[in-house]
């Protein structure tokens, strides 16, 4: 189509003819419609023309990073461009608190522009100013002080020091909470075992460091880390008493209560009450009551008055001990002990002499002999020989030496969690045991007897270690989950029949089996690769064989020649390729060729999806379009 200016449009750049190009030794033909529309002038100099895969042409000033050298400035020192530097500079960078740098922008005329910077050090100045911090003087930058004159910080002011006279410096004090006490002073002194600390800028504080060589106080001290040293002197006297740890020995008398612990001997007679919780020493023990809970020992022993109640605690005597009741925790006694209403509590320890009453034990009780009349236990007793007869129940672990004999029953019960059980060690050493136990609670049903057989020789049990090396013989049958071995001298089986289950609907992989031979004795085989599943019927193997008739499923198949007598059909719609880019076809015989991507987001030159026929004429090749029914030709040039 022309207009009638005699423009003509303009060809798409995916649509110019390949003539276009200029092939070497061919003429190029170029119509009105493929000539390169111009783009007139740029806006600026130095611009560059930019291309979109589009088709779209502007002009624009160069971006990204450049691919050569760029022009900038060099850096010598002493005319001598150092090593490392390629080129020229393109970008500067100053650093520093005194350095400025003013950038301009100079026209040379005839559109020309260039950039300036300029580059400005400054010396740092300062300001002077008074107490009541006006400034009396600016630009300042060298201070010089005459004699006798210093620089001070000033607390809590950054960057503000004061000129002043140490000799007329004068400072105030303060109390603990921060209170004026009293000012104008110039020296600060401090006696023994004090000393001065700078808590924050410009406080001083006053505090102990060191040893008091004397202490006088009427009221009460007290000492969170305790008192160290000796207490000397005419006598002590504290009207509220002691405070905190005391350390060191008393020479005079203590009146008065100790709620502490005392450490230490006591060269005294204690006339209170005696209160303790820890570990208690003294050479004799004579005081109206004893209330501890922790250990007491007393070399000469206990003495206690007549008509006391006793002791309460632990008691460990050498000597004789009287007392009329006797409730602790620990007794440890070499000598004679006698107790009116009796021992409460567990005897830990060697009983030497006899016992004439009755021994009632809930705990661990050893003796070397035991001889009473009664003897009632919970717990455990280990005697190295009992003598008598042991009636009633005996609960807990019997331990004993030679030969023991029970008539009619013995039963072995549990208290642990695990079921009553014996152990029979070996001869060396008792090193070893083997242990008979009954079964556990929940494989009972019932009460179970079971009879020793008659016949000597080994007990045959289950889950040995180690091959039964005992014949078995028997005329019933012997039941097991699975038989182990090579069933050489296994007799009366049916070699020829085994037992069939059906399994139709197991979906697992099962092995197919096999022989070497078709008739005699032969080793049953199978093979990974054979398998079968009855639950999907799929029957899996590295390589058939034979006739494919019915075959289905997703196999791998490489064959010779395929012959068709159906159609070959890809199991989805425009999925399946016919050949590869690496593995192609050689020839291709058919009748009618179909085209047609409709549904498939169209082509790659005009994105327009088609529907197309390729039929063979006697002269000419044609295409049919499927959509609209318009028939065409192929022009064909002969050669």
């Amino acid at each position: 189509m022309r207009l009638l200016s005699g423009r003509v449009g303009v060809t798409s750049y995916a649509g110019l003819s390949t003539s276009r190009k200029q092939t070497p030794g061919l003429p190029g033909f170029l119509g009105l419609e493929e000539v390169e529309p111009n783009l007139g002038l740029p806006s600026n100099n130095n611009y560059v023309l930019y291309g979109t895969i589009e088709g779209e042409r502007y002009w624009g000033a160069p971006s990204g990073a450049p691919s050569g050298s760029v022009d900038g400035i060099e850096v010598q020192k002493d005319e001598v461009t150092p090593t490392g530097f390629a080129g020229s500079i393109t970008k500067l960078n100053f650093k520093g608190n005194g350095v400025t740098v003013e950038q301009l922008k100079l026209d040379l005329g005839g559109g020309i522009e260039v950039g300036i910077a300029t580059m400005t050090i400054n010396k740092s100045t300062n300001d002077v100013m008074d107490a009541n911090g006006f400034t009396r003087a600016s630009g300042i930058t060298t201070f010089k002080v005459g004699a006798g004159l210093s620089f001070f910080p000033e607390p809590g002011q950054s960057g503000i020091v004061s000129i002043f006279s140490a000799a007329d410096a004068r400072t105030n004090v303060q109390n603990e909470d921060g209170s004026f006490g009293f000012g104008n002073v110039g020296t600060i002194r401090v006696g023994a075992g004090l000393t001065v600390n700078q808590v924050a800028v410009g406080i001083a504080s006053i505090q102990v460091n060191g040893k008091f060589e004397h202490v006088n106080a009427s009221g009460i001290i007290t000492a969170s880390q305790g008192f160290k040293g000796d207490l000397a002197g005419a006598g002590v006297t504290a009207t509220s008493g002691f405070t905190g740890d005391l350390t060191g020995d008393v020479t005079g008398d203590l009146t008065g209560n100790v709620t502490g612990n005392v450490t230490g001997d006591v060269a005294g007679r204690l006339t209170g009450n005696f209160n303790s919780t820890g570990i208690s020493t003294a050479g004799q023990l004579f005081v109206d009551t004893i209330q501890t809970t922790g250990i007491i020992t007393a070399p000469a022993g206990f003495i206690a008055p007549v008509g006391s109640f006793g002791f309460l605690g632990s008691l460990f005597a050498t000597g004789v001990s009287t007392i009329t009741f006797l409730n602790g925790t620990n007794g440890n006694f070499a000598g004679i002990v006698t107790a009116s209403s009796g021992l409460v509590g567990d005897v830990t320890g060697n009983t030497v002499g006899d016992v004439t009453g009755n021994i009632n034990s809930t705990g661990v009780s050893t003796i070397s002999q035991l001889i009473a009349s009664t003897v009632n236990a919970s717990g455990i007793i280990t005697a190295g020989s009992i003598s008598g007869t042991l009636t009633g129940t005996l609960t807990g672990k019997f331990n004993t030496i030679g030969v023991s004999t029970v008539t009619n029953e013995l039963h072995i019960k549990s208290s642990d969690g695990s079921p009553g059980r014996i152990n029979y060690y070996c001869e060396v050493g008792n090193a070893h045991y083997t242990q008979l136990k009954a079964a556990p609670h929940s494989e009972y049903s019932g009460n179970v007897v079971v009879t020793l057989p008659t016949k000597e020789g080994d007990v045959i049990v289950g889950d040995t270690a180690g091959a039964i090396t005992q014949n078995i013989h028997t005329s019933g049958i012997i039941t097991a989950t699975s038989f182990a071995g090579n069933g050489a001298n296994v007799t009366n089986v049916d070699a020829l029949r085994v037992a069939l289950n059906a399994t139709n609907t197991t979906n697992a992989a099962h092995f197919l089996t096999f022989v070497d031979t078709a008739t005699g004795t032969e080793n049953v085989r199978t093979d990974s690769d054979l398998q079968y599943n009855p639950g999907t019927n799929t029957l899996t193997a590295g390589t058939l064989n034979g006739n494919a008739t019915g075959l289905t499923g997703n196999p791998a198949i490489s064959v010779g020649d395929v012959t068709l007598n159906g159609n070959m059909l890809p199991d989805a719609d425009n999925t399946r390729n016919l050949g590869a880019a690496g593995t192609r076809w050689a020839n291709v015989f058919t009748a009618d060729m179909h085209f047609n991507n409709v549904g498939t987001g169209g082509n790659d030159v005009d994105g327009t999806e088609g529907s197309w026929t390729l039929q063979e004429g006697k002269d000419n090749i044609y295409m049919i379009n499927k959509l609209t029914g318009k028939k065409y030709k192929i022009s064909l040039t002969e050669v």
